[in-house]
């Protein structure tokens, strides 16, 4: 029996070397965001009822594949969208959608057959893909920590289906990307400032003064909480875990031009090794900002959350700024975290994480706004006109665009599920539940008294 072999023409420049390094970059970095998820898991598992731990955990890591699924449909084809618009792509929305659904042409082929002047650098596209989706599911835990050990698990499941293949996408799209519409005019953003911890923290609050605070955490005067952490070193692992995962993340963050250099994601001209830099720099000042508050207040919160502070604050800009001016940026994160952090306990407001490290985004954005003012931005390699290399210029004001249309998406979305939700289903776990163990009331083995008549005897 023979066999015929059918001829498939194949690009070379699609798995050549340049794009095998730039493949394994972003494994690396989508990778990251895994881990990144491991850190989260161990900061509310720390910061949860001992009663809670179990069920907090799958709660977050259903909630991040739910999102990340959700995502996957259609949510990559929406972002490729800006660039079919850029190119001049006919029918270009159609044509993403038809190309980068996840049953799309392009997501179902190997990089070498497909041709390189259609889709160049596939295989990049293909893993950036998954970049995107993890950071979706990322997002959904995101906005699980300002709700657990609260809400019940099919309201936030799906809450994450809608985040992840909907409200993200939108987002994402809008604000993130160099072609973007809201970049190509110079809103600036190199992390996802936006599209995660912003919009976490504004679809987080809603979220939080809808379920209300855990029972014993706020209690009126005379009484004494009755709500404790479980384990306050497992949430500082957790932060270590972050603060691994963080610089391999940002490093995804950008691309790879050989014999020319590295540039931010939305064509800010910029180098690996600053940024790398930069990172670390934002940890060692949030740290020591965060430490000197921790022990000003007596609240170890503080130097918990101080590297990470300065982190988010930062994360709008560690692709245009020196190293001096993310010193500048990172003091304000922590400060801002312990502002924040006041505020919302003053007013018996259950989130004092994912708000007050969004507060410290939105801060930082207004910074970089003001420090970079006039850095080349937007359009694409080789373009000219409304979509041309760097030709929008870094400002304030587009700065602020991006913060108002981000909290916007999020508090509007946000109305809108909880009220829909509320009305169908019980968005809050038991009084009972809470009090006495999550873990014990839904998941098993149970343990029950065995009836003295039936217990064996030797």
């Amino acid at each position: 029996m023979s066999a015929v072999l059918l001829a498939v023409e194949t690009f070379g420049d699609q798995v050549n070397s340049d794009a095998f390094t730039q493949n394994f970059f972003y494994i690396m970095s989508s990778a990251a965001v895994v881990l990144g998820l491991l850190g989260l898991i161990l900061v509310d598992s720390g910061l949860v009822r001992t009663g809670n731990v179990l069920s907090t955990a799958i709660q977050k890591l259903t909630a991040f594949a739910i999102g990340t699924a959700a995502y996957m449909v259609v949510g990559f084809a929406l972002w490729n969208y800006q660039y079919n618009k850029a190119f001049g792509v006919p029918d270009g929305f159609s044509q993403a959608i038809k190309d980068w659904w996840f049953g799309g042409n392009f997501m179902n082929d190997y990089a070498q057959n497909i041709d390189s002047a259609v889709a160049p650098g596939a295989g990049n596209s293909q893993i950036f893909f998954v970049f995107l989706a993890v950071y979706g599911g990322f997002v959904c835990a995101l906005v699980h920590t300002a709700a657990s050990e609260r809400i019940r698990s099919a309201p936030l499941y799906v809450i994450s289906a809608f985040i992840g293949g909907l409200i993200y996408p939108v987002v994402l799209w809008l604000t993130w990307g160099s072609t973007s519409p809201l970049t190509n005019a110079g809103t600036h953003d190199f992390v996802g400032a936006y599209s995660s911890y912003i919009f976490a923290g504004s679809f987080g609050i809603v979220l939080t003064l809808k379920l209300k605070p855990r029972l014993g955490l706020f209690p009126k005067p005379g009484q004494s909480a009755t709500w404790a952490p479980h384990n306050v070193p497992l949430a500082l692992f957790g932060v270590v875990v972050l603060l691994f995962a963080a610089p391999l993340i940002v490093m995804g963050c950008g691309f790879f031009v050989p014999e020319d250099g590295y540039y931010g994601v939305s064509m800010t001209t910029s180098g690996l090794g600053l940024v790398y830099t930069n990172v670390f720099v934002s940890f060692a000042v949030g740290g020591l900002v965060g430490g000197a508050i921790a022990y000003k207040t007596h609240n170890p919160v503080h130097a918990i959350l101080g590297p990470i502070s300065a982190y988010v604050a930062n994360t709008t800009a560690f692709d245009v700024l020196k190293p001096w001016e993310t010193v500048l940026v990172s003091i304000s994160g922590p400060v801002v975290v312990a502002v924040a952090y006041t505020w919302v306990n003053k007013r018996g407001i259950d989130d004092a994480k994912v708000f007050p490290l969004a507060c410290a985004a939105i801060v930082g954005d207004l910074i970089v706004g003001v420090l970079a003012w006039g850095t080349a931005t937007g359009g694409y390699f080789g373009l000219e006109g409304d979509y041309g290399f760097q030709h929008a210029e870094i400002n304030l004001w587009w700065q602020i665009l991006g913060i108002l249309v981000t909290v916007g998406i999020g508090v509007v979305s946000a109305l809108a599920l909880v009220t829909v939700l509320g009305t169908f289903m019980q968005l809050r776990v038991s009084p009972e539940d809470e009090i006495n163990g999550i873990d014990a009331a839904r998941w098993g083995p149970r343990t029950e008294e065995v009836p003295a008549a039936h217990a064996s005897t030797s």
